[in-house]
């Protein structure tokens, strides 16, 4: 693996496109009671798909060879056994199949029912049931599905159903259990952690604590006699991690004073009593051993440099050593491997060593919004370079992402090519605090666009950017942002790059799934029907005879997250209206930008052709801000 490292970065050394080429890992998700066995989403073929790793044995085999790629999987707790989405052309919308860790043939769980959108499976500790959530047009639903002795699935069961959002569930490990989290999209804006019955589908009790604001279930404990469900909650103002006591009706919050932001669960080691968490205050990382038994804190790994944030993301090895996701933005991701008992030293681990890091200086810069919010960008200038000269503002997806110290081939990319970068961590965003992270509901799209245009002026007054030169370039929810603000603040940007946008928000609520419908309902505090005039006040499509700058869209033929009809609709409208706009379409999903390494390089390069010739070109028709 190593050698095919090396040949990458021989060929593309010399040029930017080396870091979208080089052996990298995007996600690893462990067996919770095996996790030296694990599931990493690994580039190594030239897309990013699954791989079974045996971090013990050495052993390790591609599992997935999708066209698209694959980002998503799930692995049973004795670590036999991984799931995954099949879907088709990138859609993601398929069956869930279950194919031996070791490799073998693919088995789909649900052979009878039509396509769904779903992410993760969990399983019981004996794989006899497992279960799902599963998103469909106007419906999302929880599913059991039982296993047959001859290893064959059994007829799938409703479970649960709502028009709410439901988190992913999880099961309980002797299997009689399921805990899902359900938001209320209403007034009341909280959401209930429900346990239910998996023989009889019965709801048995609801959390003892409403929960204003949101709750996601990680994982249940393993000591079956104790119905205790290890969650997320930021009902206290920030992410904090929460045991719920079923049996004693006990709700425990862990905190300290030492966590000051958002604070995640990336393990659970029931044996040690202890959690692996990662503190994100303000975009950055900071990673703690917590011990459930003495409350005690101990500071671990690098002081520096980015994580996974997701549960059951490190790898636990014989010797206590851990294994996990390590970045900043100068160095590609790559195994960092954590070395027992303190866990304050460390190495690379060699199934993913790194290899030629940049050397940029990368500053975090705090300014004030429209509103006088304190907002946090980073800002980093090519080599050798003064300002003001041109720059592209990079917005992240989401909303509610958060852009920390870490690698970016997008971002290395601009900055070669002679342009300054900046991303900012607009309303929205987590680690900021719940107020901040809840800011946009109601209002989608305003506050991100404010902030924005902030961080704009800011890198105009302190001689960063040129005014005349200023790239707007976002994927997902930062190409909607994108689109948004080319309409409404229109003199302000050379040009806009939007990735898998929404264009308008009406017509995305009507192709979208249940899953994503949901989501939508909590954002814009109800639906198209319900309040039509916020979906039109947060449409792109609604500024369309404001918007001066050219466009260039990138989006999948098969995207269900963001569905094509409205990204037509609003090339429409622009070409009627005389603007500029280019819409180029590939042939997968939402995520098939991102999974493609090739398709990747192909996107960026065209998007730096474009902001190049806008920038040098000056467009009469723009005021002075």
């Amino acid at each position: 693996m190593n050698k095919q490292r090396k040949t990458k970065f021989k060929k593309y050394s010399k040029h930017w496109q080396g870091g979208f080429f080089a052996l990298t890992i995007q996600y690893i998700f462990t067996a919770r009671k095996a996790s030296w066995r694990s599931i990493v989403v690994s580039n190594q073929s030239g897309k990013f798909q699954l791989h079974a790793y045996d971090f013990e044995t050495g052993q390790n085999h591609q599992v997935t060879k999708k066209s698209h790629g694959a980002l998503f999987g799930s692995i049973s707790p004795d670590g036999e056994y991984i799931y995954y989405l099949n879907d088709q052309a990138g859609n993601e919308h398929g069956h869930f199949v279950r194919t031996p860790f070791f490799g073998g043939k693919a088995i789909d769980i649900t052979p009878n029912m039509p396509p769904y959108f779903s992410y993760t499976i969990s399983a019981s500790e004996s794989n006899e049931v497992l279960c799902f959530t599963a998103a469909f047009s106007h419906e999302n639903r929880v599913y059991l599905v039982p296993f047959l002795r001859a290893g064959n699935p059994g007829i799938p069961k409703i479970i649960y159903q709502s028009t709410a959002p439901l988190s992913e569930p999880i099961m309980s490990p002797d299997g009689i259990y399921t805990c899902i989290a359900e938001t209320d999209t209403g007034k009341k804006r909280g959401s209930n952690l429900i346990l239910i019955e998996n023989a009889t589908g019965k709801v048995l009790k609801r959390a003892v604590l409403r929960i204003y604001g949101s709750s996601v279930p990680l994982a249940f404990s393993q000591k079956t006699t104790k119905h205790v469900v290890l969650a997320l909650s930021n009902a206290s103002g920030h992410y904090r991690p929460v045991l719920y006591d079923f049996n004693h009706k006990k709700v425990s919050e862990i905190t300290h004073s030492s966590f000051r932001g958002d604070v995640f669960v990336l393990q659970w080691n029931e044996k040690k009593d202890t959690l692996l968490l990662c503190d994100v205050h303000k975009a950055h990382h900071r990673l703690f051993l917590y011990s459930i038994h003495t409350k005690k804190v101990t500071r671990i790994a690098p002081t520096t440099g980015s994580f996974n944030l997701h549960f059951d993301s490190v790898v636990l090895l014989s010797d206590s050593s851990l294994l996990l996701k390590w970045n900043d933005f100068n160095t590609p991701p790559f195994l960092l491997k954590l070395k027992a008992p303190r866990y304050t030293s460390w190495g690379e681990a060699r199934e993913f060593a790194v290899h030629a890091p940049t050397k940029h200086s990368v500053k975090s810069v705090w300014f004030r919004s429209s509103d006088g919010e304190r907002v946090q960008m980073w800002v980093v200038l090519p080599k050798n370079t003064k300002g003001p000269i041109p720059f592209v503002i990079d917005i992240h997806g989401g909303p509610h992402g958060v852009i920390s110290d870490e690698y970016s081939p997008e971002a290395q990319a601009w900055l070669a090519n002679g342009f300054g970068y900046c991303t900012v961590n607009y309303r929205g965003s987590i680690g900021f605090g719940k107020s901040f992270e809840e800011k946009i509901y109601g209002n989608p799209g305003h506050w991100e666009v404010e902030d924005i245009v902030a961080a704009r002026n800011w890198l105009v007054k302190n001689g960063y950017a040129s005014p005349e030169q200023i790239v707007l370039f976002g994927w997902s929810w930062g190409g909607y942002v994108t689109l948004l603000a080319l309409g409404t603040y229109p003199n302000l940007w050379s040009c806009g790059v939007a990735g898998a946008p929404i264009a308008d928000c009406m017509m995305q609520y009507e192709d979208e799934p249940a899953f994503f419908k949901a989501i939508d309902q909590k954002i814009f505090r109800g639906t198209p029907e319900t309040v039509p005039k916020r979906y039109t006040k947060s449409s792109p499509s609604t500024y369309v005879k404001n918007i001066q700058a050219p466009i260039l869209i990138f989006h999948g033929k098969n995207d269900v997250r963001c569905p094509p009809r409205q990204i037509q609709h609003f090339e429409h409208l622009l070409h009627a209206a005389g603007k500029h706009i280019s819409v180029e379409w590939f042939s997968s999903g939402h995520t098939g930008e991102f999974t493609n390494t090739s398709l990747r390089v192909s996107l960026i390069t065209k998007a730096l052709q474009f902001a190049t010739r806008a920038t040098k070109k000056k467009n009469p028709l723009k005021k002075k801000p």
